[in-house]
């Protein structure tokens, strides 16, 4: 239902003529997209440069998606933007997440109350998670065997792949362990799906140097600060020097005052966090959650084989970001 409306209001930003969109529009387009299994960037870039009607909008959606949308996914966004009870099939699959055994131990959560992250081990198979690493070479045209391919071209924005629709991902999207986990941190099953990008990050040799991202926040640096997860999926063994994901452990709880005690004029962003920085080295198909509050990001790999993940977060309908950037 809300479709129209998406499509209508990013052309009318493309021609200059939108104000900045609330709040609760913010929201709905990102409901809209990732209900949808839509890339936010991938979309917006469609849109902007191709300027579609709204039929080969529609097309574009059908085709991303296989040429078919899950019928109760579609009732769900439905009922979601008509403010009306989800159908009842629906609310008995929630109910089943709920009762289902707890991913996270006591003892994990209270890690990640303390640290601010979290490794949900065997979240998907070694099986899955090497079909998904033999997708991510596949679709760069590269050799897991022979170095010298991984470098011989861009692999996207830095490490980032633009890749996101191959059927072993949506396969991992669909885990039930990750989502058990983020129902246990959001203290509740009802949970959107991100579609979200892969990465390859390559060892570093004499001619490639790591790119980055370096530390870095997601979110507003603005108050007020609220709740927020962020996640990625290893889909091969990465000791922590393999250019494992890293974060400042337990930074969420001090982000407040640490912003407060900078000297005037300070920007945040450029404060080198580095000598605080800890890398998280896990195996295949385990699962890293964070709290976006948390300055993270990738990590030099100096060692022989690329680190590759698939990045995956989840949030409730109620989620709410501070749209004011800092």
């Amino acid at each position: 239902m809300y479709l129209k409306r998406y499509w209508s209001q990013v052309l009318a930003r493309r021609n200059g003529l939108l104000v900045a969109p609330t709040e609760q529009n913010w929201r709905f387009d990102n409901l809209l997209l990732n209900g949808l299994g839509l890339p936010i960037e991938e979309t917006l870039r469609h849109l902007m440069h191709a300027a579609p009607t709204f039929a080969e909008f529609e097309a574009w959606v059908l085709a991303k998606n296989g040429g078919h949308l899950d019928p109760m996914q579609v009732a769900r966004l439905n009922s979601l933007f008509m403010g009306k009870p989800y159908p009842a099939a629906l609310q008995q699959n929630l109910r089943e997440v709920e009762a289902a055994p707890d991913v996270l131990s006591a003892e994990d959560l209270a890690f990640w109350d303390e640290h601010g992250y979290v490794v949900v081990r065997g979240a998907v198979s070694k099986e899955q998670a090497r079909a998904t690493e033999l997708a991510v070479w596949e679709a760069l045209g590269m050799d897991p065997l022979d170095p010298a391919t991984w470098y011989q071209k861009p692999i996207g924005k830095g490490i980032m792949m633009d890749f996101y629709h191959h059927p072993t991902l949506l396969a991992n999207r669909q885990s039930k362990r990750i989502q058990k986990a983020f129902a246990q941190l959001w203290h509740t099953a009802d949970l959107w799906k991100t579609t979200d990008r892969t990465s390859l990050n390559p060892p570093e040799t004499k001619l490639y140097h790591f790119p980055g991202p370096h530390l870095h926040w997601d979110m507003s640096l603005e108050p007020p600060f609220r709740f927020g997860t962020q996640g990625l999926l290893y889909l091969c063994d990465t000791p922590a020097e393999q250019g494992a994901f890293c974060c400042v452990p337990g930074f969420h709880r001090q982000l407040e005052s640490w912003l407060a005690d900078l000297p005037p004029g300070t920007d945040p962003r450029r404060v080198n966090l580095d000598d605080l920085a800890v890398p998280i080295a896990a195996e295949a198909g385990d699962f890293v959650i964070w709290h976006h509050a948390l300055p993270h990001g990738s990590s030099p790999n100096r060692s022989t084989y690329p680190r590759i993940v698939q990045y995956l977060n989840m949030y409730p309908v109620e989620f709410k970001e501070t749209l004011a950037w800092r």
